[in-house]
């Protein structure tokens, strides 16, 4: 007698952020917030795994989210049987496959994964409530995503003790994309073989209207044609919304659009969240930066402008002169960015781990990465103000003021530090002096660049 097949509606669906269990993360993950919206439309159980060693029995099927390469899968996975994984688990996101080096491969498995959902043989089964040409599987562009997905993890994390506002991001934030794509073909990007940028979702698509802010996705959204970009955020300008372009704009439109100028005006007049955010992410590129940010801050002179600073890939274990011209490359970067009143923020390959003097872009993120430290020190104050702080807070002596590298080596050398413990950043910092002694001169002018001493009006005032 035939087995009765199990009604849909009676499924158990188990959801993994494979990223949440591993390293924790600072933001909800997309994929699953859509799949589960799917899942509620349709009257479909389903939870959030958010422990690593969860019994899955419960679960008919799971669907696994990784973003980042680096993330170990969760002990219930790689306990699971082969042949549980391959009829329970459904895995995706580009921590499957972003390390790919093969061209062919990279772009098999980069297509695959973004349909895999929409092809997925269970969710073909349920109903499409979105609208759109489907009628049956989810549409992943026009699904709105459920954002209570992550609120039994974090009210159990806020009853521990963890303060509300460290998981702000899920909880005040719509997540979406407008569009999707580019064609800047960045080798460490996992949209190196896209030629285009094309509309993706609509603001209602995704946009839920408690939440006070937005966050939005978009791989190149400046790129995108103007009958594109150009009403969005007048719509945004207009309905007065708080929003940020979290990955950043490629700033690089302002100068090389023949609407740089209008989509500069336009972003100034935007309620932006928080600083905005831009893209420095190759030394090659300073010219036309610079003249993006004339534009840019002739338009916006006042409010934070950020700028990320990729660094790290490829970088190897033996090879000195990529991690030197790497480290310069960052602070050359930096040094335009100060006298533009910008402040930096250091993005890292995973590559960057390679090399044993891997603790210098560690602190340079330390450094950089807080405001508070970047705009009033330079990277050298920084490490020795590491050592001060730590002499008065464990050892107990009367705080030392800060010092020019010269008379640090005078206490050196007079073996101040045969005594006192050397802290980390320190540490760090004259290793890495010592590992290129032959550009000590030129390492030191970059350590001690400072904003106060290079922010220089005239750049922007005057053109």
């Amino acid at each position: 007698m035939p087995t009765k097949r199990k009604r849909l509606k009676n499924y158990r669906i188990g959801l993994v952020d494979a990223d949440l269990l591993d390293n924790g993360t600072r933001h909800p993950n997309l994929v699953l917030l859509k799949i589960a919206g799917y899942l509620h439309d349709n009257g479909v159980f389903f939870e959030l795994i958010t422990t690593p060693d969860a019994d899955i029995s419960q679960y008919d099927l799971i669907y696994m989210s990784t973003v980042f390469t680096y993330t170990k899968k969760p002990k219930f996975y790689e306990m699971a049987y082969d042949k549980e994984k391959n009829q329970k688990f459904r895995c995706g996101g580009t921590g499957e496959y972003a390390n790919e080096t093969n061209v062919s491969r990279f772009k098999e498995l980069r297509a695959a994964d973004m349909y895999q959902l929409e092809n997925d043989s269970f969710l073909r089964k349920l109903r499409n409530h979105r609208g759109g040409v489907r009628v049956h599987g989810i549409d992943m562009a026009r699904q709105m995503p459920f954002y209570d997905l992550y609120m039994p993890f974090i009210e159990e994390r806020i009853a521990n003790g963890e303060k509300r506002d460290k998981y702000k991001d899920y909880l005040k934030y719509s997540i979406g994309f407008l569009t999707r794509g580019c064609y800047r073909h960045c080798p460490f990007c996992v949209n190196k073989l896209e030629n285009n940028i094309l509309p993706y979702s609509k603001l209602e698509w995704f946009r839920d209207e408690k939440r006070p802010h937005i966050y939005f996705w978009d791989d190149n959204f400046l790129a995108a044609p103007y009958e594109v970009w150009h009403p969005i955020l007048q719509e945004l300008i207009d309905k007065k919304i708080t929003f940020q372009f979290r990955q950043g704009l490629d700033e690089r439109q302002l100068a090389e659009n023949e609407h740089g100028i209008e989509m500069a005006e336009m972003l100034s007049k935007a309620h932006y969240h928080g600083d905005y955010i831009f893209a420095f992410d190759n030394w090659r590129d300073r010219n036309t930066i610079e003249r993006a940010l004339k534009i840019w801050k002739r338009c916006c002179p006042k409010k934070g402008t950020k700028f990320y600073l990729f660094c790290g890939f490829k970088l190897t274990p033996e090879d000195d002169k990529r991690l030197y011209k790497d480290v310069w490359e960052i602070f050359a970067r930096i040094h335009i960015l100060m006298q533009y009143g910008c402040i930096g923020y250091i993005m890292r390959h995973e590559d960057y781990r390679n090399h044993e003097l891997a603790n210098i872009y560690v602190q340079i993120a330390r450094w950089c990465n807080q405001p508070a430290f970047y705009k009033k020190m330079s990277f050298w104050e920084f490490c020795y103000r590491n050592q001060t702080f730590w002499e008065e807070h464990t050892l107990g002596r009367a705080v030392t003021p800060l010092k020019p590298y010269d008379e640090f080596v005078k206490d050196f050398e007079a073996g101040y530090y045969n005594t006192t413990k050397m802290c980390r950043p320190l540490k760090t910092f004259i290793s890495f002096l010592e590992r290129f002694k032959e550009h000590k001169e030129e390492l030191l002018a970059m350590f001690n660049y400072k904003l106060s001493d290079l922010i220089n009006p005239s750049l922007w005032e005057n053109n």
